[in-house]
């Protein structure tokens, strides 16, 4: 046997899991994703789960809105020398009404911007069961801060069903849903390489993202 031979065959064999190539990575990506997901839909619904809708967080139906700054979105999102985008409350909301991809929410999110942050205002459908949906109702306030490219939702408070929560569950909810929402926000920032976003400025009526 030469000795190339004899050190092919002792050369050990690198065995693996099968879970660690391209496919397997995002896989496993993708289902931390949705259990965090599952895990933050179930405090939303612990905390803030409800028989009927609340009128007020219906967002209305904006087409023309919609379709503006949808582009204006897009243009932003897609070209990195883009640096500002800024957008109306009545454009924000027509996007969270309006874009397919929200559907889920089901016109249930809607937000109101302040000098000191954003006001979102909930009343999602679950459906927990066929034929039975609950809603997480609720307002959420925050002042979102960048830094670098990490996102810090910063809630600082929130209501149920117009009924202030309390310490505990105010407590439990930034400490276990916030951090959560936090690092998948953080992570499709970071993603977006040169297009992420690093600064938020809120005013009344007004948000700015800027790069």
């Amino acid at each position: 046997m030469s000795r190339a031979r004899a050190l092919q065959t002792q050369s050990p064999q690198r065995g693996g899991c099968g879970c660690c190539g391209c496919l397997g990575c995002l896989g496993a990506t993708l289902l931390l994703l949705l259990l965090a997901l599952a895990a933050v839909v179930f405090l939303l619904y612990v905390n803030l789960g409800a028989d009927r809708p609340s009128r007020s967080a219906i967002a209305a139906a904006d087409p023309q809105a919609y379709l503006l700054a949808r582009k204006k979105w897009d243009d932003f999102a897609k070209d990195g020398s883009v640096r500002v985008l800024t957008l109306s409350d009545r454009e924000i909301n027509a996007i969270l009404a309006n874009a397919p991809e929200l559907g889920f929410l089901g016109r249930g999110v809607t937000i109101t911007s302040r000098e000191n942050g954003l006001e979102f205002q909930l009343s999602v459908p679950l459906r927990v069961i066929p034929f039975y949906i609950k809603y997480i109702n609720g307002d959420i306030f925050m002042r979102p801060i960048i830094t670098g490219e990490n996102v810090d939702l910063n809630v600082y408070n929130f209501d149920a069903d117009g009924r202030p929560l309390d310490a505990a569950s105010t407590q439990r909810f930034k400490a276990q849903v916030e951090p959560v929402l936090n690092a998948i926000l953080t992570g499709a920032n970071q993603f977006g390489g040169d297009r992420a976003i690093h600064e938020i400025r809120t005013q009344n009526g007004t948000v700015v993202f800027l790069r």
